[in-house]
């Protein structure tokens, strides 16, 4: 059993009182007034086939501080409704795509009272189903009639599935239990963001830690009952300057954990801020990258986005049911995608991979589907996708995948992404396969992407099928054995395919991005593992830059 897990059973076990708390009891006021509703719905004209209602009860502490003041410090209390209200039937409700219209992901959000008023939380829930259902009977009468004069869909599988319906509960865990004292981390983030008053070259800082509990609740007329826990522990640090040409220039490091006791150490945390702002002046005084075709590395953050940005967005499967999605790997199941040494899996169960914690993890999804470990990839050939509640052609089922943020509604989304390979090569064996290509491809330099930003994805059909990610801190790597070289003003650019028939080969050393991704379901907790990437032909250009002189005044 994880060690985190067996930390919170103890502290939720000793104190059994809070097993009757009032607020567990939510959870039964939701059964009651979904079952209520329910009864009245589905025997209307156009009747109701499906409701969920979802609530996260949402408690948070941030603080923030800025050359070692403290800007920021405060608690947060919220808990948030949403409902998903189906009308027509499994074969076709009222989420179908208009046709040249797209989807309406329009969601009935709304805040509920913090304390468990039965009344006052069955009448607020009461007016928002009612209204739901108004909305999503007009709604089904236009995609009716949209469906009587378009053209037939090319995915003609149902709208929605049906699956296994579960029953689990989590004891409620008390903020107080996550043993985090906002006065000792005040002090704690001072420091570190103090470390950047020293250095005139950097503009802005911020040292900041974000502590979250969620407590999250699903019934639907299903029949299933979910109420699961869910706790992070976040730190980002930021600096930014503008180099003399007007470029803007960030770099941040952030930490995650499950377990605030899991967090780096005070000397460690430190160090990186040294770091950063050693880096920052250095990107000031480094040269401007040109455009280039050829060679490169990526280290494991930065392939973590490349892979989650070029791969993990066109595998989702309720994407690849819109007919103005580009569909690029729809129907290449079973085809060589990747290299034959590498496999690619999506596993929101683990919290952990060599060590690493992992952002993207939960048990049941926002569907109330207990989440599934999903082999995208074996051996370089693909084998399925991710799946929510919407089939699509050859995959009727979810495999736990649909999620969104409380106040959107859900869509499928990935998770914790791992990439393995079977044929690892040292970090020296990459290096040399990059300077080999470069002799052969007679190129001065070739690149190393060693920490990025994010980035952006377009996969419909409308505009170039194509992805841009955002570099920090990239080098040259010269053929001639010159030191590596810090260059900056450099964005990442391609297309999916072209891109990844390149990839040639995978090290050693793994590590993890671990951030969020925004869709059309909002802001998810994601995280992407992968070993050190070798590709024999990337395309860069330039970055975009502001025209905006910098400061003529020396900061304080």
């Amino acid at each position: 059993m994880n060690k985190v897990i067996l930390i919170f059973i103890c502290l939720v076990a000793s104190q059994t009182a809070f097993s009757q708390n009032k607020q567990d009891n939510l959870v039964n006021i939701l059964k009651d007034e979904i079952n209520r509703n329910y009864i009245l719905l589905k025997e209307q004209p156009i009747p109701a086939y499906y409701m969920g209602y979802r609530v996260v009860d949402y408690e948070a502490y941030d603080i923030a501080t800025s050359f070692g003041n403290v800007i920021y410090s405060a608690p947060t209390h919220l808990r948030m409704f949403n409902i998903d209200l189906r009308v027509g039937s499994y074969e076709m409700d009222n989420t179908r795509e208009l046709k040249d219209a797209g989807q309406d992901n329009q969601s009935r959000f709304l805040t509920l009272a913090l304390e468990n008023n039965e009344q006052a939380i069955k009448t607020t829930i009461w007016k928002t189903t009612d209204e739901a259902y108004k909305n999503e009977v007009k709604k089904f009468e236009h995609i009716k009639a949209n469906v009587a004069v378009k053209v037939a869909a090319e995915d003609k599988s149902d709208d929605f599935s049906k699956e296994l319906r579960e029953t689990y509960f989590e004891p409620l865990i008390p903020f107080d239990n996550l043993k985090f004292k906002p006065l000792e981390w005040e002090a704690k983030l001072k420091k570190y963001s103090g470390i950047f008053s020293a250095n005139k070259d950097i503009y802005d800082c911020s040292a900041s830690m974000e502590v979250e509990l969620e407590r999250k609740y699903f019934v639907d007329t299903e029949g299933a009952e979910i109420v699961e826990n869910k706790y992070a522990f976040r730190i980002l640090i930021n600096v930014s300057t503008t180099a003399d040409d007007g470029m803007s220039l960030p770099l941040y490091k952030s930490y995650f954990a499950h377990d605030i006791r899991d967090l780096p150490s005070d000397e460690e945390i430190i160090k990186d801020a040294n770091d950063l702002s050693r880096m920052i002046s250095a990107l000031r005084k480094a040269p401007v990258a040109e455009t280039y075709t050829g060679p490169a590395l990526m280290t494991p953050e930065a392939a973590g986005v490349f892979f989650h940005e070029i791969f993990g967005h066109r595998i989702e499967g309720a994407r690849l049911k819109q007919e103005g999605d580009a569909q690029t790997f729809k129907k290449k199941v079973g085809e060589q995608v990747l290299p034959a040494d590498i496999t690619m899996y999506f596993d929101p169960i683990i919290k952990k991979y060599k060590g690493i914690p992992l952002n993207g993890s939960y048990v049941f999804d926002d569907e109330g589907v207990r989440g599934q470990k999903v082999e995208i990839v074996k051996n370089g050939v693909l084998k399925s996708f991710l799946m929510s509640r919407t089939p699509i052609t050859g995959f009727p089922n979810s495999n736990g995948h649909g999620r969104a943020i409380i106040q959107l509604n859900t869509v499928t989304r990935q998770s914790n992404m791992i990439i393995e390979t079977s044929a690892p090569k040292t970090e020296a064996q990459l290096r040399n396969l990059l300077v080999q290509q470069l002799k052969q491809e007679n190129k001065e330099y070739g690149y190393l992407f060693d920490k990025v930003s994010g980035g952006f994805t377009t996969t419909g059909r409308y505009m170039p099928n194509a992805f841009n990610v955002t570099p920090l801190i990239v080098y040259r790597i010269y053929a001639d054995g010159r030191p590596d070289e810090l260059v900056r003003g450099v964005d990442l650019i391609g297309t999916p395919l072209s891109i990844f028939s390149q990839v040639a080969a995978c090290g050693t050393e793994y590590g993890a991005f671990n951030g969020a991704c925004g869709a059309e379901s909002g802001s998810i907790p994601v995280s992407a593992v992968t070993p050190t990437l070798y590709i024999k032909m990337i395309e860069t250009q330039k970055k975009s830059k502001s025209q905006n002189q910098p400061p003529v005044l020396e900061r304080p």
